[in-house]
């Protein structure tokens, strides 16, 4: 009678014990799709201020925008290498503008002419190419904590 108790009880344990091992592995999928998300939202923002910054000519309205703007991660989840990528992409997209720019002279109609930078940005952010490269990114910085 008193082994079948202990049965029980060492039944009763291993079943909470495989139930908290298939929590915490949830939890730490769980976890790593937010992380991830995260880190993506923050790639496409960065992107997104850098672009502004400089499509308006690094202008102090823009900047004061940016400078009051709450919105993003506070601890950085980006690194250098992030960082710098996207510097290296807000330059060329904005001499992209300034020449897309330079070729409406005398060619459209008056008042079409000039940077287009919201225009520019939106279709950038619209069109999956940000999701896709901070998606790659992401696979290589998680890559390279391993």
């Amino acid at each position: 009678m008193r082994l079948n108790k202990i049965h029980e009880y060492l039944f009763a344990f291993l079943l909470s014990t495989i139930g908290t091992q298939c929590k915490s592995t949830h939890e730490s999928t769980s976890q790593k799709s937010i992380y991830k998300s995260v880190y993506i939202d923050q790639f496409k923002l960065t992107y997104f201020r850098q672009i502004l910054v400089k499509g308006f000519n690094r202008s102090d309205a823009i900047q004061e925008v940016i400078k009051f703007d709450k919105s993003g991660f506070t601890e950085p989840l980006l690194t250098v290498d992030d960082l710098n990528l996207i510097d290296s992409l807000t330059t060329v997209d904005n001499l992209r503008m300034q020449t897309d720019s330079a070729h409406r002279i005398g060619r459209v109609a008056e008042g079409f002419e000039g940077k287009h930078p919201l225009g520019f940005i939106l279709e950038k952010i619209n069109s999956k190419w940000l999701d896709s490269l901070a998606r790659k990114r992401y696979k290589h910085q998680a890559l390279a904590r391993l």
